[in-house]
């Protein structure tokens, strides 16, 4: 994906992780330590979402696709 800098600030690099359950995913993932930056929600896309930021300075999406 390539974009224009975005209200998130930089990073080093942005991951797109499909998971079976994104709210399982988020909740191990911000108990390991990591940074929330986007609570799940629904987009209007079809997907489930949320976004972590990793020590590293990674950008993580975890989603899950949820069809309407």
């Amino acid at each position: 994906m390539v974009s224009d800098f975005e209200a998130r600030g930089s990073y080093v690099a942005r991951l797109y992780a499909n998971v079976a359950d994104v709210g399982e995913a988020y909740s191990r993932a911000v108990a390991a330590g990591v940074q929330a930056v986007e609570e799940p929600l629904d987009t209007p896309y079809g997907d489930r979402r949320a976004v972590v930021r990793d020590g590293w300075g990674n950008m993580w999406q975890i989603a899950q696709f949820k069809p309407g």
